[in-house]
């Protein structure tokens, strides 16, 4: 993955060097690593194990930052860093196996949530609609430096999960299972930046964000269902002319 990310970084930055076009990297709040700095600045270098399960996404993601910047210095090409925190709303896809995916998958199926280690881990989710406005405004900004785009709201897991068990009224149990190797015990936005330099700071309040995302999720179930009953019960034809009947 780190190559892939390197390859295509090059790419991108040659091509936008070539016709003058001005590049946003959408980064990462997986470069701050475990952070040991809370909340996280744009100034911290991050806590990352380089040789961890988790590496190859958080230091691909290093790598297209370290890569832009020297595309800025030395060739003169525009580029914007969005460092994005997790982020969640409908058209997500139903089994991308994130937290907000599988907590609403399971709750919407009475399935029981699973929590990795013991839920106190903590996370901010941003509505997709504040992300995009901060995209949008970090593109028509001359502010280059790195900058977090994420909701400073801080929730634990487990109280995420009780969260969403709430919201969808389900009876699924919330169970802990073995947690996951260099899983961040910590993630918050520090946005001081984004308000001074581009005026944003996220709208969209959790519940609010999570209701439409649920509304999406219970949709996409019953398609899936309908599509999956009605392939059993295609018609069988003989000929040319019976499907034209048919139609």
């Amino acid at each position: 993955m780190k190559q892939v990310a390197f390859s295509v970084i090059c790419v991108i930055l040659g091509l936008a060097k070539r016709v003058g076009a001005r590049v946003l990297i959408a980064s990462t709040s997986e470069v701050y690593g475990d952070p040991n700095e809370h909340p996280q600045t744009e100034t911290y270098w991050g806590h990352v194990n380089p040789i961890g399960p988790r590496a190859c996404y958080d230091e691909g993601k290093r790598v297209a930052e370290t890569l832009s910047y020297a595309y800025m210095r030395q060739e003169g090409v525009s580029v914007r860093v969005a460092r994005i925190f997790n982020t969640f709303g409908p058209r997500m896809h139903m089994n991308d196996g994130r937290v907000v995916s599988n907590f609403i998958l399971q709750a919407l199926q009475n399935d029981s949530i699973t929590i990795y280690g013991s839920g106190k881990q903590t996370r901010s989710f941003q509505y997709v609609s504040d992300l995009v406005d901060g995209l949008v405004a970090l593109m028509a900004s001359n502010y280059t430096q790195p900058i977090n785009i994420g909701n400073p709201v801080e929730h634990t897991i487990e109280e995420f999960a009780l969260i969403i068990k709430d919201l969808v009224g389900t009876k699924s149990k919330i169970v802990e299972l073995a947690a996951v190797e260099d899983d961040p015990q910590r993630r918050r936005p520090d946005i001081t930046r984004a308000k001074i330099y581009l005026n944003w700071e996220p709208k969209i309040p959790l519940a609010e964000g999570l209701k439409k995302t649920i509304l999406y999720f219970a949709k996409e179930l019953q398609r899936t269902k309908h599509s999956q009953k009605t392939s059993f019960m295609q018609p069988s034809y003989k000929n040319d002319h019976d499907i034209v009947e048919q139609l």
